[in-house]
């Protein structure tokens, strides 16, 4: 896909509630300091699977996986260059859907430095059997994410979301109906409108920013999310954190039918002099 820039003055994030303490810093422009997960929405194409010329059964696309690596701390103002390809497609099977991996790479388009790596697997639900069971036109998908330990979380936070949270995050360009429309939803197999899976992953990586506060001198390096269930605007979220020497593997359960919704991990690296705060 040709390569795509975006431009941004300041970049004010999502902000929840439910003993996180103060948000300012992620709200007011004059002390602003980016999510390193915003780099999901900075030049995103848009939900391109729409498009007829590629074949997809738009209506049944869904978030499955976001890994995110982040090379350089993602600054509250800046231009970045994007690349993005589809990386891997994968059958499985006649019923089951397909498997579509996209990567994009954020580059600074000044030092050219890269900012995000990040790789996206949507699962196209309405797809599957296209290889007829030829294992050569599958492509090997990335190892599993680890799933948390058996034992007690070392922490679980509480994090609200809002009923109109799905119609906030569509201005970040991702349009599809899913999300907004109930017919739509409805179609898709769901009740009613589902909140966008990035939208969890900005939620999380909020909680993960109150948690690196333990860890001085760190910042969030890696984040792998799978997608388990949908959520619904308006739902409570307890992440639960099970610290590792270098990092967290978290759990997204809904507060309010004991529902998985998400499972993942996230590394800390040090941060280096040079790095913006």
């Amino acid at each position: 896909m040709p390569p795509s820039c975006t431009h941004w003055v300041w970049a004010p994030a999502w902000a929840g509630r439910g003993g996180l303490g103060d948000e300012t810093e992620f709200l007011y422009e004059e002390v602003l300091r980016a999510l390193p997960t915003q780099a999901s929405v900075l030049a995103y194409p848009g939900f391109w699977m729409r498009s007829p010329e590629h074949g997809v059964a738009w209506q049944q696309v869904v978030h499955g996986e976001q890994r995110m690596r982040f090379p350089s701390p993602l600054t509250a103002a800046g231009q970045v260059r994007c690349q993005m390809a589809v990386s891997r497609v994968a059958d499985k099977g006649a019923g089951k859907g397909a498997i579509v991996v996209t990567r994009r790479i954020l580059s600074d388009s000044i030092t050219q430095m890269p900012v995000a790596i990040i790789e996206q697997t949507n699962v196209c639900r309405g797809d599957g059997g296209y290889a007829v069971g030829d294992p050569a036109l599958s492509d090997v998908l990335p190892p599993p994410i680890p799933s948390p330990p058996a034992r007690e979380p070392d922490r679980t936070v509480r994090v609200p979301t809002s009923a109109q949270q799905a119609a906030l995050y569509r201005l970040n360009a991702d349009r599809n109906p899913l999300h907004i429309d109930p017919a739509a939803a409805r179609r898709a197999g769901y009740d009613r409108p589902i909140l966008h899976g990035a939208a969890l992953l900005g939620l999380v990586d909020r909680v993960l920013q109150h948690e690196l506060q333990q860890h001085p001198n760190h910042r969030l390096g890696e984040l792998d999310m799978r997608f388990r269930a949908p959520l619904f605007p308006g739902e409570t979220v307890a992440v639960a954190l099970w610290r590792t020497p270098c990092g967290v593997i978290f759990r997204c359960r809904c507060e309010q039918d004991q529902r998985d919704l998400a499972t993942g991990s996230a590394s800390w690296i040090q941060m280096e002099h040079h790095d913006a705060r």
